[in-house]
């Protein structure tokens, strides 16, 4: 299953290891998962992360999930919602030809469907 997963997925994740974000990120690094994003996104996410997580442990968590992701080029800009950082969602998601956008974030979770891609 091909999947782009939003910053605030990894975020919540830190919180509560059985979390069902927690379990989205176990599923990449285990290989269960395909998860895509764009150069850019990887590394504005690492960078937002290594603030706002104080858990080492977690940290090193999400290090073996950026090894794991697969990084997508966008061709096209999109103009789905209102915020542009959500749209690289959608961006990332037609040029990986994502199969989910999993996302916490109403904004996204309100489109449903963009083109065949399940926002959940």
């Amino acid at each position: 299953m091909r999947v782009v997963i939003d910053t605030n997925i990894l975020i919540n994740a830190s919180n509560d290891e059985s979390s069902y974000a927690f379990r989205i990120i176990k599923e990449v690094i285990e290989g269960r998962l395909e998860a895509f994003a764009t150069h850019q996104t990887m590394g504005e996410n690492r960078q937002m992360l290594r603030k706002l997580v104080k858990d080492r442990e977690y940290r090193e968590l999400l290090e073996e999930f950026f090894r794991k992701l697969n990084i997508v080029k966008v061709y096209k800009s999109l103009n789905v919602v209102a915020d542009p950082e959500d749209n690289k969602l959608f961006e990332s998601a037609a040029s990986a030809a994502a199969d989910y956008i999993i996302s916490e974030d109403k904004e996204v979770l309100a489109v449903e469907n963009y083109h065949g891609t399940e926002v959940i």
